[in-house]
């Protein structure tokens, strides 16, 4: 009993702390663009092969300890980031203004991208390779924990401190904020939207290529659908938290991902995702705007 109550504690930590980082990008850039960004989820996708093509490839092998696959990491994080910035000046900033055309594009990308997947790396899942490997045996409680799990924790957090205080603290991270309160009173204070968008859109991305590369070395191989199901979670959790609130999207991710791990470890792993869907309905019947929502003002 102690072990199963650990194991779902442990490993809804680590959950929660990837889909704290897909749900994030996620709402920002719908809280900003109004974009309801499906390609956000090929952005996993391509953060875990770009670690898979790059650690393996051992072209940063030179490197002493961990630092190929921290290297790893950031190029995984700067590509998906990229991606997701040229999306964005290169297709979606001509249509946004229709939001039906612009949710179907961002659905073509993500088709386009595991396509392409597919015809690169084939179906076969790929375990990434572990920053940080080995665990440690806690013998007492019958359990152990993964240093994979506690690295991806702890680089959550790292990101979501960092982007609170960008929000708060920063010229720059306050104008997101403003252009995703209202448009027309950003612009009125000098804040140049096209620039605060692509900002928004790269950051985002950033954040989904990290998610993809913890996704892939902890609870999930690395495939070309791998980001179904996180990017259907991802939902959830941006709805149950209130579209657009950073901290929403973060009590929700917890919320969401110790579900997630007690279904799978308690239920069973063919029953992911109905509480989720159930506290979904339950938080949409009570607080439609979800737990933290504020009304955005697009004008």
């Amino acid at each position: 009993m102690l072990d199963s109550l650990l194991t779902v504690l442990l490993l809804g930590a680590t959950m929660s702390a990837i889909y704290a980082l897909i749900a994030l990008g996620f709402t920002m850039v719908f809280g900003v663009g109004g974009v309801l960004n499906l390609a956000h989820g090929g952005l996993i996708m391509v953060g875990a092969y770009t670690y898979l093509v790059v650690s393996r490839s051992g072209a940063l092998d030179w490197l002493p300890g961990a630092g190929p696959e921290v290297a790893s990491l950031l190029v995984a994080a700067l590509v998906a980031a990229l991606v997701s910035y040229v999306l964005y000046v290169g297709l979606v900033r001509y249509i946004e203004e229709n939001v039906v055309i612009t949710f179907l594009a961002t659905v073509i990308v993500a088709l386009l991208l595991t396509e392409v997947a597919l015809y690169q790396f084939g179906s076969q899942p790929n375990t990434l390779r572990a920053i940080w490997g080995g665990a440690t045996n806690l013998e007492s409680v019958g359990t152990r924990v993964l240093h994979m799990h506690v690295l991806g924790f702890v680089v959550s957090w790292v990101i979501i401190g960092g982007l609170w205080y960008y929000v708060k603290r920063t010229d720059e991270g306050r104008s997101i904020l403003a252009a995703s309160m209202s448009e027309r009173g950003a612009q009125l204070t000098g804040v140049s939207l096209q620039k605060v968008k692509s900002r928004t859109w790269l950051i985002a991305g950033a954040f989904a290529g990290i998610a993809g590369v913890f996704l892939g070395a902890t609870t999930q191989p690395a495939s070309p659908n791998m980001w179904l199901n996180p990017l259907a979670l991802a939902f959830i959790i941006v709805v149950i938290g209130g579209i657009g609130s950073i901290k929403g999207s973060v009590v929700a991710a917890y919320l969401i991902g110790y579900l997630e791990a007690f279904t799978i470890e308690v239920i069973g792993a063919s029953y992911q995702g109905i509480l989720s869907l159930v506290v979904l309905v339950a938080v949409l019947l009570v607080l439609p705007e979800g737990l933290y929502g504020r009304e955005f003002v697009h004008e």
